[in-house]
């Protein structure tokens, strides 16, 4: 497993734990309460739609051709963008703004560096066009007004459904998170820290 990975998931686990002990300030049920959490809801669902969106455009050709077409038309890297709305939609679960930001921090800590390392490797790769594509399409976040799809795509399947079957489990998150709430409600989990 590479150290991206190790160091995301330990940092998510440290604010998992983190979350067992603390609650949302809003009034429960309350109208900010229901905002949060229908944000935290959209951005878990848009992130788990969006990487398997991104699969279908590169799933067993990546590194092998310069994707530059439906959500790599958008953004350089709508993989990581994608999977950053599942992060902050995970915090958001929790109802915490808090939490969002933490976990939007985690996010860019653990993968701004493999991003940066990987358009290293793109420009390695395929040179000039690496570049032309650098100047048409942003890094990270969308520019939806460049938008080009594709007439037809070949798709690997085994890893296409790899992926879509872990970008499935992404909306999980909010169980887990309204687990937790609930055994706060419940008096079961102890509360020692009320987050905005």
């Amino acid at each position: 497993m590479n150290l991206r990975l190790t160091v995301s998931r330990l940092a998510l686990c440290a604010i998992v734990v983190l979350a067992l002990f603390v609650q949302h300030a809003w009034d429960e049920h309350g109208s900010v309460d229901k905002v949060i959490a229908a944000c935290g809801d959209a951005l878990l669902i848009t992130g788990c739609a969006g990487r398997i969106w991104c699969a279908l455009y590169i799933a067993g050709r990546k590194n092998q051709a310069l994707v530059d077409c439906g959500p790599y038309s958008l953004t350089r890297n709508p993989l990581y963008f994608f999977s950053f709305l599942a992060f902050v939609g995970a915090g958001l679960s929790f109802e915490s703004l808090t939490l969002a930001a933490l976990f939007g921090v985690v996010f860019f800590a653990t993968h701004w560096p493999t991003i940066r390392l990987e358009e290293h490797f793109l420009r390695g790769r395929f040179g000039d066009a690496f570049d032309a594509y650098t100047r048409r399409v942003p890094r990270f976040f969308p520019r939806f007004s460049r938008y080009q799809g594709a007439e037809s795509l070949v798709v690997n399947t085994h890893v296409f459904t790899r992926t879509m079957l872990e970008a499935s489990l992404i909306p999980l998150v909010y169980l887990g998170a309204q687990a937790i709430e609930e055994g706060h409600a419940q008096g079961i989990l102890p509360t020692y820290l009320w987050l905005y």
